[in-house]
This record gives structure tokens, C-alpha cells and sequence, in this order.
């Protein structure tokens, strides 16, 4: 789609077009569609007006049980008007609606309102005093504003710093982010203090019945302030021992973050997997074909999946953006599954994937599902070096330890199976003596046993054909083929097989050599169970293999998401010190103490512990944390 349009609008174009092309098709004839966006985005939107609402009725609940309803609805109405200014604002500045902007719209729907808050809470407190209710709204918005305007400005900013230090598909993620949290908030506090006062002057004409000198009604803010004020003094009573819980809860929450599992980049919650088929090199496609139509056939029984998209001997389009296509082949088929809910995507891969992984002797299926993730395979061991041999050797010692961990499966490398092959050395005395040499050898076999020779390009329309010279050979032939092949001589004058010149023999080759920056390398690659994290698996891959010594010349190193989560992580700590500096800037400038602007920025140690307590799952075996919303 082109830049700028709506997706959901255009997806529903096409579903139009689509009915009415298929009413000219023959009866045997469907169409279904194998990935839709338009779809994922409008049930983001249908999601993010869920949480609107329940956001609102939640603000105005809360409110409600400590203020009366006028005040709630002044505080709660920011939420709505903000939110729809913001969409505007969105428009008129070209931002997509798109997943994150709307999980930016999410992540504010908290904050839109506390400013509103703030000024409503001094406006009652004045008027409670006996101040004017004109002169009261107008004091409560002044005497706050720069306070709340330094607090709107720190979390606005705090997300830019990513866009300059992540890269990659990453920085792609997070580009709208920061400035949809910019516009949402700045529309927050402009409202919190243009419109909220002259809201609170109209709609909010007593005080709240406990700030009133009459007899004091139940008030649960009144007993919350109570234990407050109780818990408060006790605090004070004894400093040192509120110090040392203070610093043991943030000594505690470092601790759980350092046994908590690192995810960078999140699973995508879709009613769609894709299945991996892995059959030996130099399979037939045939073969491979087989295999896949029987998969296909047992998975097209279950009635949680709607559709099953197959490719055989090639991979599919680029239908996520995270998922790459895999390098087709004849030992190799592909199939993307649609479910009929994000939850049934989970449980057919949580049933399928130890019952079928390992199910057709001569292959392996993949069950993948979709995420954020750039690396192909969650863990990657390369070993490099020159001598092809060690590396092999290597290459089957840590197979083999990968193979007996019981968290891991699909446990395979890059080279491949060794494929047949044939061996062709010249005889130097008869070679010699009927003037054949390598050069012209090894061009007769490449033309009658190789892809061909390229003659010229003719166009069809406005695509491209080559035509090649090659041997009727080229595609199928036999050892002995090879024996009798007649080699020109004395300019063509003459031939002679090629069993009379050189030496034929059978043999075996790797089915691929691969080599990385110049270097030959071989990557041993594995998968994880269900429910386990990568992360925390491959660090006891390292200790595993830390026990195994490699030979002479051969060099270790780690791909997979260790290497995502590497590459990434220090430009995530980065960003977040440069937003501490920020803040930290902002609170000098508000307080002009430095002291106390270190002392505040050094209270966000204190969130360690509550953001620890919050990831863990107390009823799951296997927790993790995402680095990234």
C-alpha cells in the first residue's frame, strides 16, 4: 500500500473487489486470503477503544470513591477530549494510526489525567479554605502549572533518546512512539490548564464534605489520608530503619531483575504460525512434497485452523515484518497457518509442536511462532576457522551437547548432508599429448553438465528471458555418462572420451560451504521448548560448552537472539541515561537545586522492586520480562 493511506479503508476495498471477481469463478474455484493487515490494525483499534473505555469508567470509578461525581467527571473528561484532539493532531501531521502509536495512546491514557487531577485537587482545597471559587480555580492552575509542566516535559522526553541510539528494525519500531506521546501529553496539560478551571468553576461549586467545617461524613479519602498520616510519622519516628528499607528493597529488586529472563522484542499476539518443513539435502522435491501434503492433511482435521497456505521447494512472501523468508529448495516446504483466534494459535502450538516436530522420520517441522524478532533461530553457535575438517569436528561435539539438553530440539547446522559428487583429474602424459587442458575441459563439461552457457536476453512484454547454450545432459545424468563423454581435439577435428584423458572417480562433497567475513564458518543453530526463554537457555548453552575444547585455529561465537539482545541492549542503556541526564536537567531547572534534583532522580531506584514484583508470574515456572512494549 502507498504511504499515507489507510490500510483498513483499503482492506475493505479489496474485500469488495475480491466478492465480486470471485462470483465469476468457476464453482471449484475459491479464494481466501493468506494474511490479512488491514485486519490485525482494525483489531488494534477495536482493542485500544476497549481500554479507552474501560480506562475512562476505571478514572471516573476511582474518583468517585474519593471525590464526588461533578469532580470525577471534570477529571475524567481530559481522557476523552484528549484522546481525540490527539487523533487529530495525528492526521494533521501525518502520523499512522498504527500499532505503536496506538500502544503510545495506551501507555498515556494514565498519565492524560493526573495533571487534571493535580488542579482539581488544589481548586477543592482552596475553596475549602473559603477562597472564591473564580479565585481558587484561577491559584490552583498558576501554582501548579510549572510544576505539572515540568512533570508532563520529563515523560514526554524520555522516549527520544531511543530513536538516536537504537538501530535497525528496532529504531523502525519505536519512530512514532516518542512523538505520539509528545503530542498526547502536551494536549493533556494544555487542557489540565486552559479548559479544566473554567470546568471546575462551572461544575464544582462546594467543597468536598471533608474539607467542609460541618460534621464529617464517611469519607474513604479521609481513612486513606489517615493511615497516611499515621504511616507517615512513623517513618519520621525512625529515619534509619526507613532508609535501610528504602535501600534493601532497591538492593532486593536488582537482585529478581538479575534472575528475571531477558525477551527483547515480544511475541506477535495473531491468529497465525508459520510450519518449517526440513527434509536432508538432495531430497526430491517429490519426496518433500510427500511429507508436507501428510503434515498438511493431519493439521487440516483440527477445527480451530481455518486455512492452510503451503509452499513447496520455495518459501513464501515477506508476510511479516519480522519473519524473513527462508532460501528455497527442494528439501524444503513451507506452510503459513490461519487460526480462528490469537488463543487458538497458542494451544495448537503448545499440542503440535512436541507431537509432530519429530513425527516423519526423513524431517523436521518447524512450528514458528510470529514475533518481533530479527534472528532466524532463537540460539546460533558459529565456530569459524580455515581447516573445513576441525570445523566439522567441533561442529559434531557441540551438536551432540546441544542434543541432550532437554530444552532444546531441531538441533541442526548449515552445511547440510554431504552430497555425491564426481572427481575429474587430467592424466598429465595423455592429456599432454592430445592438447587438452583444464581451461577447455572444464568449459565442454560446464556446458554439457552445467546450467549452460548465456547466450542473449529476449523480452517478453517486460520480462526478461535467458537463453542459454547447454547439454540435453545438463539436468539428469548418470556416472557413466561421464565416462564416455567425447572431448574435443585439434580444434574439433578430432575426439576422445574423457575415461582415456583423466582419472573419474565417485565421491562425496559438503552440500555447502558457507563462509562469514571471509572466513569459513559453520553455525549450529537450535530452537527452544514452549514456554522456555531463549535467553536464559543460551546462557547455560555457554556454560555447557565453556567445557568443551575447541581445536587449534577454531574460534567461538554466538548468534540468535544473544546476539539481537547484545547488539541492542547497550543502546537501550544508553538512551536511558541519556534520559536520566535529561530529567535530571529538567528538575534542576525547576527546583534550582541541584541536590534536590539528585535526590528525586535518585528516587526512581526505588520503581526497581514494584517493576520486579509486577513481571513475575507467580503461577508460571517459566517467566520473562520484554524489553520492548
Amino acid at each position: 500500500m502507498k504511504k499515507g493511506r489507510n490500510i483498513v479503508k483499503r482492506g475493505d476495498e479489496i474485500n469488495e473487489l475480491f466478492s465480486k471477481y470471485e462470483k465469476t469463478l468457476p464453482n471449484d474455484v475459491k479464494i481466501f486470503k493468506i494474511t490479512d493487515q488491514s485486519e490485525v490494525v482494525a483489531h488494534s483499534v477495536d482493542v485500544f477503544l476497549m481500554e479507552l473505555l474501560i480506562a475512562v469508567i476505571a478514572v471516573i470509578l476511582v474518583v468517585m470513591l474519593l471525590m464526588p461525581f461533578n469532580v470525577a467527571m471534570v477529571a475524567a473528561s481530559t481522557i476523552p477530549i484528549t484522546i481525540f484532539i490527539s487523533l487529530g493532531l495525528f492526521y494533521i501531521f501525518g502520523i499512522e494510526l498504527n500499532t505503536v502509536t496506538l500502544a503510545a495512546l495506551i501507555c498515556t491514557l494514565g498519565m492524560i489525567v493526573d495533571n487534571s487531577i493535580v488542579i482539581v485537587d488544589s481548586y477543592l482545597e482552596k475553596i475549602g479554605e473559603g477562597m472564591s471559587r473564580w479565585h481558587a480555580s484561577i491559584y490552583s492552575t498558576k501554582h501548579f502549572f510549572k510544576s505539572i509542566f515540568s512533570a508532563t516535559l520529563a515523560i514526554s522526553i524520555t522516549f527520544f533518546p531511543f530513536l538516536f541510539t537504537l538501530t535497525g528494525m528496532t529504531n523502525d519500531f519505536l519512530q512514532n512512539f516518542p512523538w505520539a506521546t509528545l503530542l498526547v501529553l502536551s494536549i493533556s496539560l494544555l487542557f489540565a490548564v486552559l479548559v479544566v478551571p473554567f470546568m471546575q468553576f462551572y461544575f464544582i461549586r462546594k467543597p468536598h464534605k471533608s474539607q467542609q467545617k460541618t460534621k464529617k461524613s464517611f469519607s474513604f479519602l479521609d481513612i486513606l489520608q489517615n493511615v497516611y498520616d499515621k504511616l507517615i510519622d512513623i517513618c519520621f519516628k525512625f529515619p534509619k530503619t526507613t532508609l535501610l528499607i528504602g535501600i534493601l528493597s532497591i538492593v532486593v529488586g536488582c537482585y529478581m531483575m538479575s534472575l528475571l529472563p531477558q525477551k527483547l522484542m515480544p511475541s506477535a499476539d495473531r491468529n497465525q504460525f508459520a510450519v518449517e518443513i526440513y527434509t536432508p539435502e538432495g531430497t526430491s522435491l517429490k519426496k518433500t512434497v510427500a511429507i508436507a501434503d501428510s503434515l498438511e492433511n493431519i493439521m487440516k482435521q483440527d477445527e480451530r485452523i481455518v486455512s492452510i497456505t503451503s509452499f513447496k521447494g520455495m518459501s513464501s512472501p515477506r508476510f511479516h515484518t519480522a519473519y524473513a523468508p527462508q532460501m528455497g529448495g527442494e528439501n524444503y516446504a513451507q506452510f503459513i497457518v490461519n487460526t480462528e483466534s490469537v488463543e487458538a494459535t497458542v494451544d495448537i502450538l503448545n499440542e503440535y509442536t512436541p507431537k509432530y516436530t519429530t513425527y516423519f522420520p526423513e524431517a523436521i517441522a518447524r512450528f514458528k511462532q510470529l514475533s518481533y524478532s530479527e534472528s532466524a533461530m532463537p540460539i546460533e553457535v558459529r565456530i569459524s576457522g580455515d581447516d573445513l575438517t576441525l570445523l566439522k569436528k567441533d561442529a559434531e561435539k557441540i551438536q551432540s551437547l546441544l542434543r541432550s539438553m532437554p530444552e532444546i530440539l531441531l538441533v541442526k547446522n548449515n552445511i547440510g548432508e554431504p552430497l555425491p559428487s564426481v572427481s575429474v583429474e587430467l592424466n598429465e602424459d595423455e592429456s599432454i599429448k592430445f592438447g587438452i587442458t583444464n581451461a577447455i575441459l572444464e568449459t565442454s563439461l560446464l556446458m554439457r553438465y552445467g546450467s549452460g552457457i548465456p547466450i542473449t536476453t529476449v523480452w517478453e512484454d517486460d520480462y526478461d528471458v535467458n537463453v542459454v547454450l547447454k547439454s540435453n545432459k545438463s539436468d539428469l545424468a548418470e556416472f557413466e555418462d561421464l565416462n564416455d563423454e567425447l572431448i574435443a581435439i585439434g580444434g574439433g577435428l578430432a575426439n576422445v572420451p574423457l575415461r582415456q584423458v583423466a582419472q573419474i572417480k565417485p565421491t562425496w562433497n559438503e552440500g555447502s560451504i558457507y563462509r562469514r567475513n571471509g572466513i569459513k564458518t559453520i553455525t549450529i543453530s537450535a530452537d527452544v521448548k514452549r514456554d522456555y526463554n531463549a535467553m536464559s537457555i543460551t546462557q547455560k548453552v555457554q556454560d555447557a560448552i565453556s567445557d568443551i575444547t575447541l581445536s587449534d585455529g577454531v574460534t567461538l561465537s554466538y548468534g540468535g537472539e544473544y546476539e539481537e539482545n547484545n547488539e541492542q541492549m547497550p543502546n537501550m542503556i544508553a538512551a536511558l541515561l541519556i534520559a536520566i541526564i535529561i530529567i535530571l536537567f529538567i528538575l534542576v531547572f525547576h527546583f534550582k537545586k541541584v541536590g534536590t534534583a539528585i535526590l528525586i532522580v535518585a528516587c526512581l531506584a526505588l520503581c526497581v522492586f514494584g517493576a520486579d514484583l509486577k513481571s513475575t508470574r507467580l503461577n508460571s515456572s517459566h517467566i520473562q520480562k520484554s524489553l520492548m512494549p
